[in-house]
């Protein structure tokens, strides 16, 4: 009862504290960072399974931010309710878990960015996988001793990723081996984007159209101590289709990636890294083509390292750099067909279907840019109990073109300059163990790629409550 009363209390002072406070920002790829951050929560339900289980969440979020594209500010509550079941048989032999979701997205009126429409309400299966350990279901053979080989099959809607999350990281409907033989582990996917799900194509008539094959395999090597390197090969089909006919542009990135890193402790052990290389290659049709397709040709980077420091409230500093090649002669955007690559030359723009944190007011894609990421994060009320789990934070990206000729995922940026840079705040509290509260503001800074009015600050503000029954 405490916490009911607890959970109604934080909600309406959430309503009444934010509907004053103006806001700013890019929309897909903003709400993406903020969605991202309550998957990681939602998804650690999945390693918690035992025997046959069910529960859910309400998660309410209030979003506000600056479209400058649009010239205005938009304003969207969210409210989500998810259940789950899961199965988890013979010692993990055999796992399986589902995950629904209810959302209504209240926006103010005429906030919605699609066009011509209201409020929004949608039914989304989520999650929904069945997965064979081999090793666990031969177990009583093996008396208890760690197999030399063992053999994961798992089937269903799940969330995926392929080394360190540059390239892929989706929801996908798949099919999933992972082989770990001694110190090596091998996996082979093969899965298919989710209907409805959002383009990496932000043309108008393609950007929620989404119909992608995906094929990958990855080898790993678990036999150092501090060390884990990867080496991946990941393939996209894409057989995505205009909601209408477009007599005068074809659309189809179809492109591969070859990818190269390693994660794990450096030099000491509280000294964690992630460093990856990509190379990418492909086809694509350029602005304005029917006919003919062109070749991609790009390449990216990220090197992450993130210190903890031996103290009291745990304080950690992080630094990232990311990079993602560009194109010339990619004037209006890096990652749109319509106004992308021209016509008869190479695309050298990188493009993938990856995650990093770029920042949730500027947001852009790892396209045509360097980004430099330094963070701190701590919990600085650990010593009192009802505020253990409150952890503050903060991060601070500087934006440069890597080609400056080029257009980034901003359509906005369209000098050769500097991008500019980003402050974000945030506080991640666990307030008991079925309520938590996220609260992210992020302002963005334009630099020199912008003019007259693009170059105002953007601000972007999300809270959001998750509640578990």
């Amino acid at each position: 009862m405490h916490n009911r009363h607890l959970f109604y209390l934080l909600i309406a002072f959430v309503l009444v504290g934010l509907i004053t406070v103006p806001a700013v920002a890019q929309e897909d790829l903003g709400l993406r960072i903020y969605a991202e951050e309550l998957r990681t929560v939602l998804d650690r339900q999945e390693a918690a399974m035992s025997g046959f289980d069910a529960g859910g969440w309400f998660n309410f979020a209030f979003i506000n931010y600056d479209d400058p594209a649009a010239g205005k500010v938009r304003t969207l509550r969210q409210y989500e309710l998810r259940g789950w079941a899961s199965m988890n048989l013979q010692g993990g032999a055999h796992k399986a878990y589902f995950r629904g979701l209810l959302r209504y997205n209240d926006w103010n009126s005429g906030d919605n960015p699609t066009a011509n429409r209201g409020d929004d309400f949608d039914t989304v299966i989520e999650r929904a996988w069945y997965e064979l350990n081999l090793a666990k279901l031969l177990d009583s053979s093996t008396n208890g001793a760690k197999p030399r080989f063992n053999l994961r099959l798992k089937v269903g809607r799940d969330y995926t990723t392929i080394g360190t999350a540059l390239v892929l990281a989706l929801p996908l409907d798949q099919i999933k081996f992972t082989v770990d033989a001694d110190d090596w582990e091998f996996i082979a996917l093969l899965g298919k984007t989710i209907k409805g799900s959002d383009n990496i194509d932000a043309s108008e008539l393609i950007t929620h159209q989404q119909d992608r094959c995906f094929y990958a395999f990855q080898v790993s090597y678990n036999g150092f101590q501090n060390h884990r390197p990867f080496v991946y090969f990941m393939g996209n089909n894409d057989h995505s289709k205009p909601y209408t006919h477009d007599a005068t542009q074809s659309y189809d990135y179809s492109s591969k990636y070859l990818g190269i890193g390693s994660e794990g402790t450096l030099l000491v052990k509280n000294l964690s890294y992630k460093a990856e290389v990509v190379g990418e290659w492909g086809k694509t049709y350029s602005a304005g083509s029917t006919t003919t397709q062109d070749k991609i040709c790009a390449i990216a980077a990220d090197v992450q390292l993130e210190y903890l420091f031996d103290a009291r409230t745990n304080p950690r500093i992080m630094f990232e750099y990311l990079f993602g090649s560009g194109d010339s002669d990619r004037t209006q955007s890096s990652s749109s067909t319509v106004g992308g690559n021209t016509a008869g030359t190479t695309d050298y723009a990188f493009n993938a279907f990856g995650y990093r944190d770029t920042g949730i007011s500027l947001a852009p894609r790892i396209s045509n840019i360097h980004i430099f990421t330094l963070g701190f994060r701590f919990f600085p009320l650990e010593h009192i109990e009802m505020f253990r789990e409150f952890e503050l934070g903060s991060k601070v990206f500087y934006y440069q073109k890597a080609n400056s000729g080029g257009a980034i995922s901003d359509p906005l940026a369209t000098r050769s300059g500097p991008i500019g840079f980003e402050w974000d705040i945030y506080f991640n509290w666990r307030i008991t163990s079925d309520l938590a509260w996220s609260t992210r503001y992020g302002v963005f800074f334009p630099g020199g790629a912008y003019s007259g009015s693009d170059d105002e600050c953007r601000h972007f503000l999300y809270s959001g409550l998750v509640f578990s029954f």
